[in-house]
This record gives structure tokens, sequence and C-alpha cells, in this order.
């Protein structure tokens, strides 16, 4: 199963601005918060020198970066520009490999189980029914006591939807509310249930601004 939007969102167009792009965090909504919830999702995370890692969406880099060791890192991306940006910055990583895919349809690939799965400001471009099946899959590629770890643009609940729009267009943020309203921002609240749902014990949820989060979910070593 690939995700229905992965070929729409592939960001080889704009790979070569894109480290600019993200700096705009005190102009942008979209980009506040977002060196911030990168940091997050590596210190919950908690690799070290025996981590297996899978990163889902890793782009140019910039998650990546700030992994100091692990025993193996997978990244995944569609975007093969954006990788090649992103290759320069991770000389650290000696055992760093790179897959061209489609960051749902990866997991049901052979490519093991992992200690840690983390994944940055990607997966707002799954619909809400991937995003279910990417939780179950992510449980199913994680070891026993594993963690998964998300930092991306989120809803608090699915009623505020249109009130962050409505908001946001009142203030002539019109870029903004039209990102809300045509990609499939998480919905915090109902992620969190899915991820419960699916066995992971206990998900927590950081806030970083008013449209970026981290949720951190673990999976007991037994059952």
């Amino acid at each position: 199963m690939r995700s229905l939007h992965v070929d729409e969102y592939n960001h080889d167009d704009c790979a070569n601005e894109y480290d600019e792009d993200v700096k705009n965090e005190l102009s942008d909504p979209i980009r506040a918060g977002y060196e911030a919830t990168l940091q997050w999702v590596v210190d919950y995370a908690n690799v070290n020198e025996k981590s297996r890692v899978l990163e889902l969406g890793s782009g140019t880099g910039n998650l990546t970066r700030k992994i100091k060791t692990c025993r193996e890192i997978v990244c995944v991306d569609i975007s093969t520009k954006m990788e090649k940006l992103g290759a320069t910055k991770l000389s650290h990583l000696a055992n760093r490999s790179f897959i061209e895919d489609d960051i749902l349809e990866i997991l049901i690939k052979d490519i093991g189980f992992f200690d840690t799965i983390v994944s940055t400001y990607t997966a707002h471009h799954l619909i809400d029914e991937e995003k279910k099946v990417f939780f179950k899959r992510i449980w199913n590629r994680l070891s026993p006591g594993g963690i998964a770890v998300f930092g991306d643009l989120m809803l608090e609940t699915e009623a505020s939807r249109k009130l962050q729009i409505d908001s946001y267009r009142k203030r002539g943020e019109e870029t903004t509310a039209v990102a809300i309203e045509e990609e499939f921002f998480w919905v915090v609240d109902d992620s969190v249930l899915e991820l419960e749902k699916t066995g992971f014990d206990p998900v927590d949820v950081k806030r970083f601004s008013d449209l970026s989060y981290g949720i951190g979910a673990k999976k007991p070593a037994s059952r």
C-alpha cells in the first residue's frame, strides 16, 4: 500500500530552498517551533550506540544530524534531491544507509526490526486512514521495548481545524490557512487514541508552537 499523495508531495522542486525556508520560525507559522521539535524528538528517542534506527522522511538531514551515534540508521525519503543535500551533513554516521521509498510502503518490506523509529514533518501528507495503517506498521517494525517518536504539524482536536483556518485567514495568513485546508495535519487527540489502541504505552505529547507538536510512543517490552 503506497500512500495516496506521495508523488504530489515529493519535494524535489523545493529541495534547494528547504533549509533556508525552515529557518523562518518567527515569520511563518508553519515553521514555528521547528528546531525545538526536532531536538525534542532526538532527546525523547534517546538513541545510543546500540540502537538500530529507522527515520521516515529524512529530507535534507536536519533531524538525522542531531543523532550523534547509533549502531545503524536507515533513512527513507521519496526525494532524492533532498537526500543529496542531506548526505553532505551526515558523515559522522558511518552506518547510515538511504532508501528511496514511500514512508508507508517501506514498512511492509524486508527491512528488519528497529529499536527506534523517528519521523518529522512528513506524515502530515498521509490521510487519516493511512495514519492508522502507519501506526500499526510502525508497531510491527519496532522491537519489544522500542520507541516511536514523531514531530509534525498538528491540530489539538478536529473541532479546532475550522477555528484555526478562520483565525489565520483573518490575520492575513492565507498560505497557512490553505495548508491546513489542503494537507492532512495530525489531530492530536485522535492520534493519541489510535496509538494507544495499537498498544503503545505510554504515549506522550509536547506542544512547541501553534501548529507543531511532538508525540512519543513506547512499545512495551512484553504484552
